[in-house]
């Protein structure tokens, strides 16, 4: 199949899932209507010849909502491609460096205050997750530097100390929270369901932060090929690192942030792009968002949709719940891959 075609195929995949994830939920809405109802809502005549709670539905509730996952699958999406370059492993995924243990305690740390001091303080736990990974990025590499350099191996150990510090944190949140803890239970496991009045702002940084990564495609290529080669070709590897890491490490904090831990989206869709268009980052990098941007709406939609078709149940299955489902075993096949041939 020629590079065009896949393209294509990947584009109209993308438009597909977002009318497939606003059609689909507790309420089923014909394509059709769904169809209207974002034609009219551009074309304000047509606003009468259609079902009101059709649009209030659609345009309320389910674009925000589909939005907000679109701008989420393509963040992970191309973080999870930016930090396997950079640190050079196949596994690594935009939650290699503790963020979503430090957002998970800044948010277990709001609900805990909203419980103790005021009720009002919960609806700033987006406020409170994003200053914990933003915290886990500085300490991270506070440990990490050494004779003012900074080390990728170095940044990964210390990645995982900071992770386990929060961690026992939110534990000890948890304990204190007693009955009420399954409220930071339910933000573990991701969710697109809320915040979303971050939703413009937060798009608007999002989009610089990725068009900033894109710029360093031709970097990327060459730090792949590794350190000695990127150098012989006039990279300063140490600094690129460093910027890229900076860069997905805030774009993760942004994300987790708005919809709580989210895994596997940055590890699954930099593979099968990188199976189906190549090594290169400048192709790389656009398809991973769009990607990103079709896989996640349609895990929520599966989430939302999959309990009410087994069991007629209005409940829905968090989202990150889905993408484990699907990311679990992909890790798996990429680990028993690798005892066979280096990625690199």
């Amino acid at each position: 199949m020629k590079l065009y075609q896949k393209l294509f195929i990947l584009v109209a995949v993308m438009l597909s899932s977002f009318i497939i994830s606003i059609s689909l939920g507790s309420v089923n809405i014909p394509f059709r209507e769904t169809i209207r109802v974002i034609f009219s809502s551009f074309v304000r005549s047509h606003m009468m010849d259609i079902s009101q709670t059709y649009y209030n539905i659609i345009v309320d509730i389910r674009v925000p909502r589909v939005f907000l996952g679109m701008l989420a699958g393509a963040s992970l999406a191309v973080s999870g491609l930016v930090f396997q370059a950079i640190l050079k492993n196949p596994l690594a995924d935009p939650y290699t460096l503790g963020i979503s243990a430090g957002a998970a305690f800044g948010a277990g740390f709001a609900i805990f205050l909203s419980h103790v001091l005021h009720p009002g303080i919960k609806a700033l736990m987006p406020v409170f997750a994003f200053s914990g990974a933003i915290s886990t990025i500085f300490l991270v590499y506070f440990l990490a530097r050494t004779k003012g350099r900074v080390q990728m191996l170095t940044i990964i150990l210390s990645g995982v100390i900071v992770s386990y510090l929060f961690s026992s944190g939110l534990v000890l949140v948890m304990s204190l929270l007693g009955d009420r803890s399954h409220e930071v239970i339910y933000w573990l496991m991701g969710s697109l369901a809320g915040y979303h009045r971050y939703l413009s702002i937060a798009a608007g940084v999002l989009l610089v932060l990725m068009v900033l990564i894109f710029a360093f495609y031709r970097d990327l290529d060459l730090i792949s090929l590794g350190d000695e080669h990127a150098t012989s070709l006039g990279v300063n590897t140490d600094l690129v690192r460093l910027l890229l890491f900076s860069v997905t490490s805030v774009i993760t904090a942004i994300v987790v942030s708005m919809t709580g831990t989210i895994g596997f989206v940055g590890l699954i869709i930099p593979h099968a792009m990188r199976f189906l268009f190549g090594p290169r980052h400048r192709l790389l990098i656009p398809v991973s968002l769009v990607a990103g941007a079709s896989f996640l709406p349609l895990s929520d939609t599966l989430g939302r949709t999959l309990p009410a078709i087994l069991f007629s149940s209005g409940i829905e299955v968090p989202v990150g719940v889905i993408t484990s489902l699907f990311g679990s075993p992909f890790f798996i096949f990429l680990l028993m891959r690798g005892k066979r041939k280096l990625w690199f």
